[in-house]
């Protein structure tokens, strides 16, 4: 499942590194870009020299290739699903600049066998791996990867909490919270409230998540919409 906040984290990450220049340039390999690194629009269409975007239309083009063209194949990485945001925003920003097949393809043995065998905590030594150009390292590879590699950690320091951003309900079943019964069917609860979660699961129902709550073990489900998702740092 590819978690609600993943290409908000995603998307500024890409657009800062790439650079989202309006009219269309010659890239170092000669090809026409625009945008933040776009060759061709969604549609296929090849960019051209001579060819201008506006700021909006570029988001546009970068949100929809991420989720029509990255996110599947991303998706066929073992335990991706399973992924919080942060972490699924560091592969896709790490894919939109290597390749979004990079996933066993040849000369990614190393990232690919972290994330084959969910070796996490080996994450940043492999994306460190790949800052070079011609055999030289360069400083703006080495803090994108540093950033991506933060970002992957930023779900190793502690329980994921979830934040209420509307009045809305956890609930026993992923369904209308009207069709529940108010005693021991639903849970009211007011925008701006917290809880620790101990699992944050994919659900089969569109918009919603199966949670386990910090503490108790209480098993519910939330409407996506209606929350957002945090990492609770230790101290």
């Amino acid at each position: 499942m590819l978690h609600p906040q993943t290409l908000d984290l995603a998307i500024p990450l890409i657009e800062e590194f790439e650079g989202v220049l309006l009219e269309a340039y010659l890239c170092p390999a000669g090809v026409p870009t625009i945008c933040a690194g776009v060759t061709r629009y969604p549609d296929g269409t090849p960019v051209m020299l001579g060819d201008v975007c506006t700021e909006a239309a570029c988001s546009g083009y970068l949100l929809e290739m991420l989720a029509k063209e990255f996110v599947p194949c991303l998706q066929t990485i073992p335990g991706f699903n399973e992924m919080g945001p942060h972490r699924q925003a560091a592969l896709l920003s790490f894919a939109w600049n290597m390749g979004a097949r990079f996933y066993g393809s040849e000369n990614f043995e190393t990232i690919s066998r972290v994330l084959r065998t969910k070796a996490y905590g080996e994450m940043r030594g492999a994306l460190m791996l790949y800052r070079k150009a011609g055999g030289k390292v360069l400083k703006g590879l080495e803090r994108r990867r540093e950033r991506e590699a933060d970002l992957w950690e930023e779900e190793a320091f502690g329980p994921l909490e979830l934040v209420a951003t509307d009045d809305t309900w956890l609930k026993a079943a992923p369904i209308d919270s009207r069709q529940l019964a108010e005693d021991h069917g639903k849970r009211a609860v007011e925008a701006g409230d917290e809880f620790a979660l101990a699992e944050y699961n994919e659900c089969a129902v569109e918009n919603h998540s199966e949670i386990v709550l910090e503490g108790t073990g209480e098993r519910w489900f939330v409407y996506d919409p209606h929350w957002k998702v945090l990492n609770a740092k230790k101290n």
